[in-house]
């Protein structure tokens, strides 16, 4: 919203319609992935920034602008990573949940990217492979940085470009399969989770961190919290696919989901 207003002052109805326009484009990833809050979601949020002095109101239909405390709180965090601390958490309790590791204990990071997870499951005496489709442009690279950090870093870690479906129809087979800020951009969902299952080992588990969906992720996270999954959602696809014993935690303005093959 304080990018929105940075450009230019928005009534609240073409802050709504700037939002709509801006992410059409989910729908290649979601056919409902475009957003168009609710008049009572867009006060909600108007307000909270309203009292933390970043907006100000507009007065006699006027529209609403940026405040210089606003500009300052906009330009500090683009300079920050977002909700460090949420990520930090959700990836310790994700560690703490896969419990002891062993040298035969194989874990299949999907959607790798940097190798945020892969690396530290690793350096916790894991056997991780990492794999990335390399899909998007700010990806193209990322497996080049995750290899050279494992070189630095030590531990039993590969990195390969590949997509998780094609993988699945393989014979490799992984104790636990684990993904972080990467299931919301799957183009086809159900597909992936589907391959997922296949590649676990009977009794296997999947554990994932996504945006959390909702007005905190979104203040947080933008955009990206209305590609991932709600909580719903999330139980429905994994059930469907044959995952049991769904189980969710919440952390900051993350969600890390825990579910069991049969």
């Amino acid at each position: 919203m304080l990018v929105l207003l940075s450009e230019k002052g928005r009534t609240k109805r073409q802050l709504i319609r700037e939002i709509m326009e801006r992410s059409v484009g989910n729908r290649s990833y979601r056919l409902s992935g475009a957003l168009w809050p609710a008049g009572s979601e867009m006060d909600a949020v108007l307000e909270k920034l309203a009292a933390e002095e970043l907006v100000a109101a507009p007065k006699r239909g006027y529209r609403w602008r940026i405040t210089k405390q606003g500009k300052k709180a906009l330009a500090i965090s683009e300079k920050q990573p977002e909700d460090s601390d949420g990520k930090e958490r959700a990836a310790e309790k994700l560690v703490e949940l896969l419990g002891p590791a062993s040298d035969e204990t194989s874990v299949l990071d999907v959607g790798t990217g940097q190798g945020f997870l892969a690396l530290r499951l690793a350096q916790h005496g894991f056997r991780v492979t990492g794999i990335d489709s390399g899909s998007f442009d700010y990806s193209k690279d990322s497996l080049d940085k995750a290899r050279e950090e494992a070189e630095r870093q030590g531990g039993d870690v590969e990195f390969r470009q590949a997509d998780v479906r094609r993988l699945a129809e393989s014979d490799e087979r992984f104790d636990y399969i684990v993904s972080s800020q990467a299931v919301h951009c799957m183009e086809n969902q159900s597909e992936c989770i589907q391959a997922t299952h296949r590649l676990l080992k009977s009794g296997g588990k999947f554990l994932c961190i996504d945006y959390l969906v909702g007005l905190r992720g979104f203040l947080q996270h933008g955009f990206h919290c209305f590609l991932a999954l709600s909580r719903e959602e999330w139980v429905e696809m994994l059930v469907a696919q044959g995952f049991t014993d769904v189980r969710m935690y919440e952390l900051g303005t993350y969600v890390l989901i825990e579910c069991q093959k049969q």
